[in-house]
């Protein structure tokens, strides 16, 4: 059932992915990532195994679409560069996970109250959401520099600090302030709904085992 259960999330992530990608998303004529969200959500939900697949896929996939349905778009002779496309993508996810890893390990605490795990864990969400947003535009963003700027692009467009910042700098915003804010409610309600893997029931058990373990010793 958990295995079924697993396989379920990760497809809904898949297709989510796949139709952000091809449909692009924006917010009065500024473009938003959107399809990188669900990757943003299964770095924080399964395993690094899992987080790098998921990356890959969404940078194939919207690599795809740069060639199809966004050639036509200002900046697809950029992110029709495999390096552009790809690497960020999956850059994302191993940021993002690892660093919620990192800092479970250091603030989540099974001897703490519930309460304070589930809002100790929504925090460290929200930091490692940022993380993976920062890490996708950061990469994007030097990639871009590193083999186009100062060059135009063949539709007359021409690459320079300025421009990316003008291009980039309102849709990060946007995704740094709400990406985070929406993925922690998203992974506690898929751990509400028991799709998902909950870390704070998982180390209460542990600690009670370990404590009837002791009391054994006795």
């Amino acid at each position: 059932m958990k295995k079924s259960r697993r396989i379920a999330v990760m497809a809904l992530m898949v297709a989510l992915t796949t139709i952000f990608s091809f449909v692009p998303v924006s917010i009065t004529g500024v473009p938003i990532g959107l399809m990188i969200l669900p990757l943003l959500v299964v770095s924080q939900i399964e395993d690094l195994k899992m987080t790098i697949s998921l990356g890959i896929w969404l940078g194939i996939i919207n690599l795809i679409a740069w060639y199809t349905t966004k050639a036509g778009t200002v900046l697809a002779p950029v992110f029709q560069n495999p390096v552009i496309c790809i690497v960020p993508r999956v850059l994302i996810g191993i940021v993002a996970h690892l660093i919620n890893k990192g800092l479970k390990k250091l603030f989540l605490k099974p001897e703490l109250p519930l309460a304070a795990q589930y809002g100790i864990e929504e925090a460290i969400v929200t930091v490692s959401t940022a993380c993976g947003v920062l890490t996708n535009t950061g990469f994007v963003s030097l990639f871009t520099l590193l083999f186009f700027n100062n060059k135009t692009l063949s539709n007359g467009t021409a690459i320079n600090v300025n421009y990316l910042l003008g291009w980039f700098g309102v849709g990060f915003l946007i995704e740094i302030i709400a990406f985070p804010i929406l993925n922690g409610p998203i992974v506690l309600a898929l751990r509400k709904a028991k799709l998902v893997y909950d870390p704070t029931k998982n180390d209460k058990k542990k600690k009670q085992n370990k404590d009837i373990v002791v009391e054994g010793k006795k």
